[in-house]
């Protein structure tokens, strides 16, 4: 049986594109959806317990007694449109109702245009994670212009103007001083007609518990009181327009002067509003959603369709395949990722006890490298039955596979050969890292995932390929190019990080770790730093060995300039450059000096290591022996003091204010 339909398809708009209706209510049970506009979910639920009792009364039986409406109020479940989207708000303790409402709702849109709010409840999280899908959670926007574009899309109206920004979590509308005060303008019927609202709905709440309509950043000395004691529905229009000024008036007194005008442009008023659009006072989504996730790390990535165990079978996203078949446009398709697909089968293949599966693409920026065509890298939270909790992996595509190959126009064969080869290359690398001490995660997996190619060279169009990658542990860490400001003033904190990324910039710089076009890939989101349980540095470990070996020719002395950037990036923050400087300097060239004597002391081993590797000029064994070579024939304290001297430069053309005199150059 259909969906019975009171008011307009909820996506339905006017001849301006602006939504007809941004509240609706599903009745579950009844398979009943009411979107008649200029109503609260509770005057949409009042309308269908009214329609009920006229078609009762019309076929002469009783109405529905109390207990009977509050029986269809159960069941029904509240929705707020937002563009081309239609928002479940579920309740927490109801989130199998929400779910029916989400099956129902496929009738008038697809599921890509579903989205569930009150993600930072605990018990919604819960159960949207159980499902696999994480990307269900409608997102919160990051960049200002999407941020300003939320608040606009926000104002609404109950039964007058569109006076209100409306907070689709808890149903709230904030009314601002500019909102009030433009009432001025309006004629004695209308003017009454919304001071009426305004002070009916701000001394109600809803049935969630929360402010029909509040007024936004008030200090709590003007509320829904101040309109008490003023006869508003029969005071001649003298006295209405008097008293509407002096509310505006205490309005103004109660809130600070910045707040008078909407100004979205301006910073202030804006991250105010966004605040209580988005009931900002909850703990963040990242830590809530995600255990082990930095908020920024958490925002970099797009959640796509999981999957999810049901009496012992697998069950795919149902949303698989829909978006590029029923919604073409970029948004939808990119979240049908036919890799999650291959993912997903090859956990079901290596795990049997698997219980749900939520994957999200990583986004670019990230890490600062350039981005190569769509996700290359994806995080994996993976829960299995009978462990306490799921488990965060790290996925990374081959940079170079069998489809890069057949894109820069060779056969198939080769494309095969070829892509092997990298694959060897790649963990070559990483064992020549791991051999010289850069810290890199213990265990690193590789497997494939099938695709149809369809890509550059159309002789192989409709072909099958397999795709490589690599699936490693999450480091719970922070990134060392995303630590707050205000850990690094703190000088134990700071000088034992530098230690720590003295440390680690010495392998980096002997594995000549560099883009393709020579930029020193080091401290740009890679390097993780792990901490004790109060917060002092311990390690750091290199998430990702990309870009290593790329660079085996130059002298390690050309690379000073770039080497001395993690010390001056970090000059204005510390309490004592200097310190931090001789810290970082001293620890890379104590580590270099050291690894040259683990090499001479094990010379016949580091040189025959990849004998069994593919041979010839610019192979893997080829560039290990150079970089072995230039290793041994660097001078330590010569590179450290070159170093020192570009931070030094660098601290006398801009000067750095610190606590304390600057401390003296130490011996290397």
């Amino acid at each position: 049986m259909s969906l019975t339909l009171f008011g307009e398809h909820p996506l339905a708009t006017d001849a301006e594109g602006k939504l007809k209706s941004r509240i609706g209510t599903l009745f579950v049970d009844a398979r009943v959806l009411v979107t008649l506009p200029r109503m609260t979910h509770a005057m949409q639920r009042l309308y269908y317990t009214g329609l009920l009792d006229s078609q009762r009364c019309s076929q002469g039986v009783p109405p529905l007694s109390d207990q009977d409406k509050e029986m269809v109020w159960e069941s029904a479940v509240d929705l707020i449109m937002d563009g081309r989207n239609i928002l479940i708000r579920p309740e927490p303790d109801k989130m199998g109702l929400a779910f029916q409402g989400d099956d129902l709702l496929l009738e008038k849109t697809t599921k890509p245009h579903i989205r569930f709010l009150n993600a930072r409840n605990a018990k919604v999280q819960q159960a949207i994670r159980e499902r696999g899908e994480y990307w269900r959670i409608s997102p919160e926007p990051q960049e200002t212009p999407e941020i300003i574009a939320t608040i606009e899309k926000a104002k609404l109206a109950l039964g007058g103007l569109a006076l209100y920004y409306y907070n689709f979590v808890t149903g709230t509308r904030y009314l601002t001083v500019q909102a009030l005060d433009s009432l001025s303008t309006l004629g004695e019927p209308f003017l009454r007609q919304h001071l009426i609202e305004i002070r009916d709905y701000s001394a109600q709440r809803n049935r969630i518990g929360h402010r029909e309509v509040a007024f936004f950043a008030s200090d709590g000395t003007f509320g829904y009181k101040a309109f008490e004691g003023r006869d508003i529905v029969h005071a001649p229009v003298d006295q209405l327009r008097a008293w509407h000024a002096e509310l505006v008036d205490c309005f103004k007194k109660a809130v600070p002067h910045v707040f008078h005008k909407d100004l979205p442009h301006v910073q202030l008023w804006r991250n105010r509003m966004f605040a209580c659009l988005i009931d900002e006072a909850n703990d963040t989504l990242a830590e809530t959603v995600v255990s082990g996730l930095t908020p920024e790390f958490f925002h970099k990535i797009r959640w796509l369709q999981g999957g999810r165990i049901e009496n012992g079978e697998l069950v795919f996203d149902s949303a698989f395949g829909e978006a590029g078949e029923k919604s073409p446009e970029a948004s939808t398709v990119a979240l049908n990722d036919q890799r999650i697909r291959g993912f997903i089968c090859n956990y079901i293949r290596e795990f049997g006890t698997l219980q749900y599966v939520n994957i999200g693409g990583l986004l670019p920026d990230l890490r600062l490298l350039p981005p190569v065509g769509g996700h290359r890298a994806y995080l994996s939270e993976v829960k299995h039955r009978g462990v306490e909790k799921p488990v965060l992996r790290i996925i990374r595509i081959q940079r170079w596979g069998i489809r890069e190959h057949l894109d820069a126009g060779k056969d198939l064969l080769w494309a095969i050969m070829e892509a092997q080869d990298y694959t060897d290359y790649t963990l070559d690398r990483r064992l020549g890292c791991w051999e010289l001490g850069m810290l890199l995660p213990g265990r690193i997996d590789t497997r494939t995932v099938t695709e149809t190619y369809m890509g550059a060279n159309p002789a192989y169009h409709g072909t099958r390929i397999w795709t490589t990658y690599y699936e490693r542990d999450f480091i719970n860490g922070l990134a060392t190019d995303k630590i707050p400001d205000v850990r690094l003033r703190d000088d134990a904190f700071a000088l034992g990080f530098a230690r720590l990324l003295g440390q680690a910039a010495a392998p980096n710089l002997v594995v000549g770790r560099t883009t393709q076009e020579g930029e020193v890939t080091f401290d740009r989101g890679d390097e993780m730093l792990l901490m004790d349980e109060v917060g002092h540095p311990q390690r750091i470990v290199v998430a990702d060995h990309a870009g290593t070996f790329v660079d085996y020719e130059k002298k390690l002395e050309a690379f000073a300039a770039a080497y001395a950037r993690p010390v001056i990036s970090r000059a204005r923050f510390v309490a004592n450059p200097q310190s931090f400087a001789d810290t970082y300097v001293n620890a890379l060239a104590d580590r270099l000096r050291g690894m040259q004597s683990e090499y001479r002391q094990n010379r016949r081993a580091f040189d025959t290591l990849f004998k069994h590797s593919k041979q010839g000029e610019k192979t893997f064994s080829y560039r290990w022996a150079k970089v072995l070579a230039r290793m041994e024939n660097t001078d330590a304290a010569a590179l450290a003091r070159l170093i020192r001297a570009c931070i030094d430069a660098e601290f006398a053309a801009h000067p750095v204010s610190h606590k304390g005199k600057p401390a003296p150059m130490q011996p290397l």
